[in-house]
């Protein structure tokens, strides 16, 4: 088990970025005891102020197998749902350029949403997490434990079709092959009507990113990496991880090493629009810094002021319900795809961003103007204080 302290070299002092050294300390030792009592495999963050990073550091082990080294602050980690705040953007982008509006129906990108029980769905209920489709497994114990996946089975072709698949273009089977997962997507009631409730949803994300591909008219995967990913520089985030970088990716069980290793072909293939970008602290750090720029970061911009302003903007003032994860919530405040701070939080009020599985936060605080990245990475179910405590901890050094 690595234990020894790893830390990057910073561009000014805390104490010239306003920010106490002692929390820093603080911070460090909690993690470096959930590392020691293997709640964590490691731990990894970077904060910036006004641009300007002042801590970088990290511990633990880059892998689960036995001599995998270190987890460093330039390691590469699996970012999963943060992976939703770079579909928004895109969603943003493409309605600037008047390509689609976020109160249009759903149906009019995909024909398999023009019937009674979705043609009520549009573009925002999407972005939201208010459509009503299938939430997430374990969102809800029931009436969705499985994913999607899991029922695709009774869409695909049979033994007959496939034979005539010899006299169809590669088009036409591989638009026959979206059908089937965007079919497999619909299966099951709603369970809710749209705008009726919060209900956390990756597949409606897969369908944002199928609408981003008809709308530009290039592949997900690659309208993400000519809007965001090279504008800003990010030369080390990526949907399929170069060989090259293998050896510098975190991985925490055999499923992550296996999904790291796959050449699946993903043409036709759900977008993944919904979790499935690698990244590391300093690119992600550079996507925060835009959007706490107001769009704009290095003389490139990427979205309009107003359409940050959007995103960042409570989009239920009065609250919605919502179940979220056994809470219950009676009044769920949210942005436009990214996270608000809570009542309880230090950052209510101020801050925005998005938590990944596996796990990783990216938190945005315009006011303070404090960019927050980390890495948590872990096989453990659930450890609350690698994220809610980790943020209350940064958020105390703030001068």
């Amino acid at each position: 088990m690595e234990t020894r302290l790893n830390a990057a070299e910073a561009e000014i002092k805390p104490e010239e970025a306003g920010y106490s050294a002692e929390a820093l300390n603080r911070l460090d030792n909690m993690l470096e005891s959930l590392v020691l009592e293997r709640q964590l495999q490691g731990a990894s963050y970077m904060l910036s102020r006004d641009g300007r990073i002042f801590a970088s550091r990290s511990v633990g082990s880059l892998r689960h197998t036995e001599g995998s080294g270190p987890l460093l602050p330039s390691s590469i980690r699996r970012i999963a749902s943060i992976t939703k705040l770079f579909t928004v953007v895109c969603i943003l982008r493409l309605m600037e350029e008047g390509k689609l509006f976020l109160r249009q129906p759903v149906k009019d990108w995909i024909e398999e949403f023009n019937h009674p029980m979705y043609e009520k769905i549009t573009v925002y209920h999407l972005l939201t997490h208010t459509s009503g489709l299938r939430p997430d497994p374990g969102y809800f114990t029931e009436p969705y434990p499985a994913s999607w996946w899991d029922y695709r089975f009774a869409f695909e072709d049979s033994d007959e079709e496939k034979e005539k698949d010899k006299e169809r273009t590669p088009e036409e089977i591989g638009e026959r092959t979206r059908s089937q997962w965007i079919k497999g997507m619909l299966i099951g009631l709603p369970v809710c009507q749209p705008g009726e409730s919060w209900n956390y949803s990756s597949t409606g994300y897969s369908l944002l990113g199928e609408i981003i591909r008809r709308a530009s008219g290039v592949h997900y995967d690659e309208y993400v990496r000519q809007t965001i990913i090279e504008p800003l520089g990010m030369t080390r985030t990526f949907f399929d991880v170069p060989d090259e970088y293998h050896s510098e990716v975190c991985t925490v069980n055999d499923w992550d090493l296996e999904r790291l290793q796959s050449k699946e072909d993903r043409t036709y293939l759900p977008p993944r629009a919904g979790g499935g970008l690698y990244s590391t602290l300093a690119d992600l750090n550079r996507f925060g810094l835009m959007l706490m720029n107001r769009g704009t970061l290095d003389g490139n911009r990427i979205l309009s002021r107003k359409s940050v302003e959007l995103l960042t903007r409570d989009q239920f003032p009065e609250g919605i319900p919502a179940f979220h994860w056994g809470g219950m919530l009676k009044d769920l405040h949210t942005g436009l795809g990214a996270a608000l701070g809570g009542v309880s939080d230090p950052f209510a009020d101020t801050a925005f961003g998005h938590e990944g599985a596996g796990r990783s936060s990216l938190l945005i605080d315009p006011a303070e103007r404090l960019v927050s990245v980390f890495f948590v990475p872990t096989d453990v179910d659930w450890v609350p204080l690698s994220m809610i405590g980790v943020k209350n901890v940064i958020w105390s050094g703030i001068k």
